[in-house]
């Protein structure tokens, strides 16, 4: 019986001990999963404001290709219209019969040709009397043409999405062709207008990036994209950049409103490296990141000396680093010196939730 129990008792521990070994062998072979990213640059930035006006991206005055009196508008100050939308319609009587004309012309000419034609292989006609008749049927298609282009132009069509901003004409009333019957204006892009003294123009390839915020309350910076900037400054010897903004950020914006520009530049010599905030970590007193070897995926520790935040949740690194380094940025808390790991691979823009 005793050594039955012997048996037993040294059984039940190879087991656990066979347990414990296959659970530390696990956990040997667990791979960690980090976040990298390449080393940042930081630039020493200066900020000026300006005071702009919001305007927009293009005006257009709409007007008919053909004179007459306007039959039908189709809308008002203030409406808004999508692109091929018809704006408006001019009477068509006049139109009409120069048509019929141009049409029954046409098949007398087309007629008369084909019989030339036909006399002429058999060289029943002369060769001017065969040219004659065909220049006289060019010469009646383009006016066929012509009539029919005359119709189409009796309606005008929005050229673009827009805003009516102005109505120069009521139904009823005869315009001649080019008079401005309204004005349209593009809303899917707004220009911001900014004017900057020389001392700043001469700096411009020094601009990191614009924003503007709108003289109201709640108003929220609003990023810009420089569209161009003119050779020559203004009467008030001052030059005018012209921004592009996008109206959808905030739609309390509206062409004609004032709005502060500010325009960040770089006043540094030199670029200095820059990494997020949580990828440093301390240690017995001192800073350091996680370096990620690309080749084996072994990472290994890196003494910084940090400087002012950059920004953005970014730090300054003033030694330690060359800048081509790429350094865990997730995760840094739990790994080792030495320790391999598995970078997690960013989710695509297309494949939200990574589903895919």
């Amino acid at each position: 019986m005793k050594v039955y129990q012997f048996i037993l008792f040294f059984g039940v521990i190879a087991f656990l001990s066979v347990g414990c070994a296959d659970q530390t062998e696990k956990n040997e072979m667990l791979v960690r999963k980090v976040k990298v990213a390449k080393v940042q640059h930081s630039m020493t930035n200066e900020q000026k404001s300006f005071s702009g006006i919001v305007k927009e991206a293009r005006s257009v005055n709409l007007s008919f290709r053909v004179a007459g009196p306007i039959q039908k508008l189709n809308v008002r100050e203030g409406d808004f219209v999508k692109k091929g939308d018809l704006v408006g319609q001019i009477d068509i009587r006049d139109y009409a019969i120069q048509l019929s004309v141009a049409q029954a012309e046409y098949e007398k000419v087309t007629a008369e040709t084909g019989r030339v034609v036909e006399l002429y292989k058999r060289n029943g006609v002369t060769e001017a009397d065969y040219q004659k008749a065909v220049a006289g049927e060019k010469m009646i298609t383009a006016q066929l043409n012509h009539a029919k282009d005359q119709i189409n132009d009796t309606k005008l069509f929005a050229p673009f999405s827009g805003y009516i901003q102005t109505l120069n004409f009521e139904e009823g009333e005869i315009v001649n062709i080019g008079m401005p019957i309204a004005s349209l204006i593009d809303v899917n892009s707004y220009h911001v207008e900014v004017d900057i003294p020389a001392s700043l123009y001469v700096a411009r390839d020094k601009f990191a990036d614009f924003v503007c915020k709108l003289n109201l309350p709640n108003s929220k910076e609003m990023p810009l994209k420089l569209l161009y900037t003119p050779a020559k400054a203004n009467s008030s010897q001052l030059y005018r950049l012209v921004l592009q903004l996008n109206p959808k950020i905030d739609e309390r914006v509206s062409p004609g409103m004032e709005v502060v520009v500010l325009i960040n530049y770089d006043i540094s010599t030199e670029r200095r490296c820059c990494v997020p905030l949580n990828a440093v970590f301390d240690s017995a007193g001192k800073s350091y990141v996680w370096n990620f070897n690309q080749a084996d995926s072994i990472v290994s520790k890196v003494e910084v000396v940090t400087g002012d935040i950059a920004g953005r949740g970014n730090v300054l690194i003033l030694s330690g680093l060359k800048g081509d380094e790429t350094i865990v940025v997730a995760g840094v808390s739990v790994l080792n010196e030495g320790e391999k790991v598995e970078v997690i691979k960013p989710v695509s823009e297309t494949n939200i939730g990574g589903l895919l």
